[in-house]
């Protein structure tokens, strides 16, 4: 059964999309099957990813059609539920429903023997649909920015969480995102984050134009630079959090959905992200943990989920 993920903040700008997006390619390219649920009325997920989908969500809200039949083919491994500013009426509808809290539970309840996650890209506040996603998931993962507003923010959120869900054992990672090194106060509120949150803290997520230039043209990072520090950041989380889930890859491709006018990705010459297990005979050299390895774009990273050492090298040289 596939685990129902909610990528949410109260917050907007701070990276949601995008985190959904690279997230969910880097476990595509592992192998997983993926299928993405665009609860946003701006509908950034068709955009970020080059896709143009003829149906949407609203259909399975207010005109009852199943999700397997709106969902097309984003990339291999990766479908996509799409969104736009229709939401904003279907909202309206569930509203007046006596179940309303458990729509979108009920409408991915059919899909969950099909895929090995189901994404949720929320909106930036808490709307009836960020409500039913949150009753609907089985983990949750909080992008955020390293800013005072932003980590405030962030308490608030995890106090709606507990209030939702009845506790916040189900927040599974939170994802500081564009943080600035140079920044010092960027450094401080890492740290706090660190001290507050512990081990839910993935490793940053660093400013990276390229980010954003890939949510422009339609590509994921791993297809619009794949050496860049916005692919190896989010391929790093993508391997801590495989870890986590204890997902293993899967050998066989399974059929994508029927594709309905996708944008064309953008060739591989090589596997992007791979890797994944404990290299045995390497301890972290600040900590003594022992070091985790993968191999992203042609770099080979050793890293200490402890305390954060990384070290990355090109496969084929120093």
């Amino acid at each position: 059964m596939a685990r129902i993920v909610a990528v949410i903040n109260l917050k907007g700008g701070i990276g949601k999309t995008t985190t959904v997006v690279n997230l969910s390619a880097g476990l595509a390219l592992k192998g997983a099957r993926v299928l993405l649920i665009d609860i946003d009325a701006q509908g950034n997920l068709s955009m970020a990813l080059g896709v143009r989908a003829r149906r949407t969500l609203y259909e399975a809200i207010v005109d009852h059609k199943p999700l397997a039949d709106l969902r097309v083919s984003a990339r291999p491994n990766l479908d996509l539920v799409a969104a736009d500013e229709s939401l904003l009426l279907a909202q309206q509808a569930i509203a007046g429903r006596a179940d309303w809290v458990r729509v979108l539970e009920q409408l991915v309840r059919p899909l969950r023997s099909e895929y090995d996650f189901i994404f949720f890209d929320c909106g930036g506040s808490l709307t009836v649909l960020n409500q039913n996603a949150l009753m609907a998931a089985t983990e949750v993962i909080v992008p955020t920015t390293v800013e005072p507003f932003s980590v405030r923010g962030l308490e608030k959120l995890i106090a709606q969480i507990a209030r939702v869900k009845g506790s916040t054992s189900v927040v599974r990672a939170i994802i500081p995102t564009m943080v600035d090194p140079r920044m010092k106060q960027s450094i401080e509120l890492l740290a706090h984050l660190n001290r507050t949150y512990g081990q839910l803290v993935m490793p940053p997520v660093r400013v990276n134009v390229r980010l954003s230039e890939a949510s422009a043209v339609g590509k994921t990072i791993y297809e619009h630079d794949p050496r860049s520090r916005g692919a190896l950041d989010y391929a790093q989380i993508v391997e801590l959090l495989s870890k986590a889930w204890s997902f293993q890859p899967q050998r066989a491709t399974p059929q994508p959905a029927t594709p309905i006018r996708p944008a064309a990705p953008a060739a591989r010459a090589e596997p992007v992200v791979t890797g994944g297990g404990e290299v045995q005979t390497n301890v972290c050299p600040n900590c003594g943990h022992t070091l985790q390895r993968a191999t992203v774009a042609g770099y080979r990273i050793t890293y200490c989920a402890n305390c954060r050492y990384r070290r990355q090298e090109l496969i084929n040289g120093s």
